[in-house]
């Protein structure tokens, strides 16, 4: 027994030893190691890692240029789109079958399309439903089933998009270089139809009721189905919303559109769509334009049902809706002692007391008190003029003699609503201070009382007309007749012997209008021209006409006048270059060369229309030394002179200002300049150098000199 068993042992296979540790180096099919040479052999492998130089040293010495930068970056750009691309895993796209995944619905199915809504409604999968996808014959029918069988919203999108997918597919196969409709706004105007139809629905069965005076009518099942299909495709319609499905700005516009059309005694339709209100509040106050036609809308029906309160005032306790800390928008400060109620904000204790209108209070105070809080410029003050009458003027808080702040909130005086009345009252301050200045075109004098008041006043109010105004037409409504009526009606000079103030801040607008490159178009410095001509024109005609009332011996023909006279407003011409004009001072500024450029145009249209004497201009340089060049720094000559001095001595050598001529471009003037340089200055070399120190280059001059060499010099009159 004993050796049977020793005979089995001996026979038994031995264990076979665990690996060891698994191999973590690559086993490429030719390795380094496998090559033995003689080399490898003898001084067997020699560790050489991957990174040359320094592991940790410096790359100050390394060079890396702009361009390498630029290369370096482009290419981490492209890796990156490469790696956030999905790959093609070689999977063709499943293609929408109209015939094999979808089936027209006919009256003979209604069976079939029970059942399958009913398994739509239900959990079966949506691949396995997928298979055949009904197409009903009016696309708007598709809310109809969806809201009878209570689909749940994320399988009633799936349907409408397999439905969008069914129509593309068919256009494409019959036009299919026709551009694809955008799905998203065809299905907003489709739900917001379909929903305005039950809306209507819910208006006559409302009007109807009402007209019966009885508050006890049973809905009928049929008003029930109505109201049951509203609610559903609402929440359908939000679902759709927030999964970028509708045209947001369209369904917003629609929204808007209804509440404005309900009839003021609506209160039953205007509870209804509250919450369709509130539910959007967040989106609406994305925009300045919706939050003021939605704030406007607020402020109407409130100030409607407040205008009513005080008959109900006897009829409820008014519930205390404000505290010390948070006073009415006219109150001085938000810690004024003790509350203050008005007769308006007890119409509003008494409205929430009632639970018929509380509501509507609620929900009206809410969205305004939002717009306050979130998109605060609806609701600044804002002026309408004649060309723009769609603008509502003044603010929508016009509409309400409550502010915001003081509108009641549920949960009466918490520390909560207590922080957030504070919050608006803050937000009020800031949009009666905006509102002011805009009532005052953004001006400091506050009542306009002031001379500098009623400058500012007519300057901004000539910007606005000058922006306004439309250049590209000439009509009745619109010319420059009109244009300069709207400039120099309100204020007409009335003094002789020199500009009023407001004309020279108007005419010194001009020139900073017609030169800046804020603004664009070469027709500006036309149509300024037009405009001085015109009222330099008055201003004659009215000194010629007071100078016929002076004696015989005193009295001026009005061709002496102005024939010996200087241009009205060449004095505030002159001013503006010496102060406001650009001029150039770096080469590498663009902005700078364009509105030099803007100024050359514009007085070269000033002495065109006789706006601007370039006579008087240069006597008037001249008399005060603008072109001698002692108004440079003075460089020493080589034998140690002053170059002035030399250039005394020197009678061949004279200063000339040189000017386009009639005719010639700005942009020529500098090749001209250089040419008659080079044909005046052959003489000697020591002359050439010399009128290189004189005349530097255009950024050198000062300011006169580059306005005297690049303002074209007019034809002469009858020489």
């Amino acid at each position: 027994m004993a050796a049977f068993g020793l005979l089995s042992y001996e026979h038994r296979p031995l264990k076979r030893p665990r690996l060891g540790p698994p191999d973590v180096y690559p086993q490429d099919p030719r390795q380094k190691e496998d090559e033995l040479t003689a080399v490898n052999v003898k001084q067997g492998f020699s560790n050489q890692p991957a990174f040359s130089g320094d592991e940790h040293g410096s790359a100050k010495n390394i060079v890396i240029n702009a361009s390498k930068i630029g290369a370096y970056f482009s290419s981490i750009l492209a890796e990156k789109l490469k790696l956030n691309t999905f790959q093609d895993t070689g999977k063709k796209k499943p293609q929408v079958n109209a015939k094999d995944n979808y089936w027209l619905v006919t009256a003979r199915s209604q069976s079939a399309i029970h059942n399958w809504f009913t398994d739509l409604a239900g959990s079966k999968p949506l691949t396995l439903l997928a298979k055949k996808v009904p197409i009903l014959s009016k696309k708007e029918d598709v809310f109809a089933y969806l809201a009878k069988y209570s689909v749940p919203l994320l399988r009633a999108a799936w349907l409408i998009k397999m439905t969008c997918a069914y129509y593309a597919a068919i256009s494409e196969a019959k036009i299919k270089k026709r551009q694809a409709t955008d799905p998203n706004i065809e299905w907003t105007q489709i739900i917001t139809k379909y929903l305005r139809e039950q809306l209507a629905k819910v208006a006559e069965f409302c009007h109807v009721t009402s007209s019966q005076g009885n508050s006890s009518v049973v809905m009928p099942q049929e008003m029930e189905q109505v109201l049951k299909q509203w609610e559903y495709n609402e929440k359908l319609s939000f679902y759709m919303f927030q999964e970028g499905m509708l045209e947001r700005h369209e369904y917003l516009t629609w929204i808007l559109d209804v509440l404005e059309k309900i009839r003021p005694t609506d209160d039953e339709l205007l509870k209804l769509l509250l919450p369709l209100m509130l539910q959007y509040s967040e989106e609406f106050v994305q925009s300045a334009y919706l939050s003021r036609r939605l704030a406007y809308f607020c402020a109407r029906r409130l100030s409607l049902l407040l205008s009513d309160g005080p008959n109900l005032v006897a009829a409820h306790s008014p519930h205390m809706i404000i505290g010390p800390s948070n006073p009415p928008l006219a109150a001085p400060s938000p810690t004024a002692p003790g509350p203050m109620v008005s007769p308006v904000q007890l119409a509003c204790s008494d409205f929430v007391s009632c639970p018929q209108h509380r509501p509507l209070v609620y929900g009206l105070s809410c969205m305004l008190q939002t717009v306050t809080l979130c998109c605060p410029s609806a609701l600044v003050w804002n002026y309408s003029t004649n060309e723009n009458k769609s603008v509502n003027p003044g603010s929508p808080l016009d509409l309400l003699h409550v502010a915001p702040s003081s509108l009641p909130m549920p949960g009466g005086n918490s520390a909560f609503n207590q922080q957030v009345r504070a919050k608006i009252y803050e937000v009020e301050q800031q949009i009666k201070q905006r509102g002011r200045a805009v009532e005052v075109r953004w001006s400091f004098d506050k009542c306009q009382e002031s001379a500098a008041g009623v400058t500012i006043s007519r300057v901004l109010n000539t910007l606005e007309v000058l922006d306004r105004h439309c250049f590209d037409r000439s009509d009745s409504s619109n010319s420059m007749e009109t244009l300069y009526n709207k400039i120099f009606w309100a204020n007409q000079n009335k003094d002789n012997q020199e500009v009023a103030p407001n004309d020279e801040a108007v005419v010194t607008l001009l020139c900073e209008w017609a030169v800046s490159c804020k603004r664009s178009g070469k027709h500006r410095a036309m149509a300024v021209a037009k405009l001085l001509e015109k009222r330099q024109a008055e201003i004659e005609a009215e000194r010629c006409g007071e100078s016929e009332v002076l004696d015989e011996k005193e009295s001026l023909s009005s061709a002496s006048l102005t024939g010996s006279s200087l241009p009205v407003f060449q004095n505030v011409l002159l001013r503006f270059l010496d102060t406001q004009a650009p001029s150039l001072s770096d080469p590498n500024s663009d902005h700078e060369k364009t509105e030099f450029v803007n100024l050359v145009l514009l007085f070269s249209e000033f002495t065109r229309h006789d706006v601007f004497s370039h006579d008087a201009y240069m006597c008037t340089l001249i008399s005060r030394g603008d072109l001698s060049i002692t108004s440079t720094t003075r460089p020493r000559s080589p034998n140690g002179e002053t170059v002035d001095e030399h250039y005394s001595k020197d009678h061949d050598v004279k200063l000339e200002i040189f000017s386009p001529m009639p005719g010639e471009s700005c942009e020529n003037v500098n090749s001209s300049l250089d040419r008659r340089i080079s044909v005046t200055s052959e003489k000697s070399v020591k002359r050439e150098r010399l009128r290189e120190l004189i005349f530097p280059s255009n950024y050198d001059l000062l300011r006169h000199l580059q306005y005297a060499t690049h303002f074209p010099i007019p034809l002469a009159h009858g020489n």
